[in-house]
């Protein structure tokens, strides 16, 4: 698997966002997972911020969300600090456990943030890891 990793913030000091990244992907009926999140913004379906993050650990499969909702999610974020968020063909594809292991052998595309400081990023499909790769 080969993953871009690149820093949060350009040259100009601007924070790469979530939302710039889901730019570059295709519409999709992937079964989307927020896995792990923890950032500033508006937490999807009125949830606090804070027990969004609650949510997203407690839950065996993560948060689910479709395409729409997670880039809806995606615009409302002010800054990502820490997340790991995939897309899989299906839901049964995403298990925590195994994804908090760094097993991603079961999803589509991975995306994480690191402490505000740099992204990691992996599509299964090569043509899409580069365009993942040149929003940095």
């Amino acid at each position: 698997m080969d993953v871009t990793i690149s820093p949060a913030f350009r040259a100009d000091g601007t924070m790469v966002q979530l939302s710039e990244l889901l730019t570059v992907i295709p519409d999709n009926v992937y079964v989307w997972s927020v896995i792990d999140f923890y950032g500033i913004g508006e937490a999807p379906e009125e949830f606090s911020m804070e027990e969004f993050e609650k949510q997203t650990m407690i839950r065996h499969r993560g948060f689910i969300m479709n395409w729409l909702e997670l880039k809806m999610f995606a615009e409302n974020l002010i800054q990502t600090v820490d997340c790991l968020i995939v897309g899989a063909n299906y839901e049964d594809n995403i298990s925590s456990i195994k994804l908090m292991k760094n097993d991603y052998s079961s999803c589509e595309i991975v995306i994480q943030a690191f402490d505000s400081s740099e992204w990691a990023v992996w599509a299964h499909d090569s043509t899409l890891a580069s365009k993942l790769a040149m929003v940095f």
